[in-house]
């Protein structure tokens, strides 16, 4: 999967390319609200693992041009506070596969999802999105048991 984010004015499009093998499964650009590129890197991240999980993939490795957020995500770096959320997140879902990696690919050479994101911005629509909305109130765990 192949994440990347373009913001501007406290908007990021969000550009997403699933693969299957070498061929692309999903492709995804879309307007989501972030106060930073890093939180749109998260949004279009948390967006990718959570459609990918859709297809039936157990395996995940991920590419994203935020280094960042990448190295946030692999425990190099700390987390800001404002991102605590969507980084905890974003390591719920990946834990969810039985194997996952996040590895930070340069801008140039993410050119499918970076022009996506761009594309996306360029479109100047926020588009409400149920899954990207929905994902901010999931619960890291369920509290809930049967008896």
């Amino acid at each position: 999967m192949f994440a990347s984010a373009a913001f501007r004015d406290g908007k990021a499009g969000i550009g997403v390319v699933i693969r299957s093998a070498g061929q692309p499964v999903r492709m995804t650009r879309r307007t989501v609200r972030a106060g930073s590129r890093a939180e749109g890197a998260y949004r279009a991240l948390l967006h990718g693992v959570w459609k990918a999980r859709g297809t039936g993939a157990r395996r995940i490795r991920v590419f994203c041009d935020e280094p960042a957020v990448v190295d946030q995500i692999a425990g190099r770096a700390e987390v800001p506070g404002e991102l605590v959320g969507l980084y905890l997140q974003t390591r719920a879902l990946l834990n969810a596969y039985r194997w996952s990696s996040v590895e930070h690919l340069p801008r140039e050479r993410n050119t499918e999802a970076a022009l996506a994101a761009m594309e996306a911005l360029d479109q100047e629509v926020l588009e409400p999105s149920f899954e990207l909305d929905d994902l901010d109130s999931l619960p890291l765990f369920s509290t809930s048991r049967t008896q």
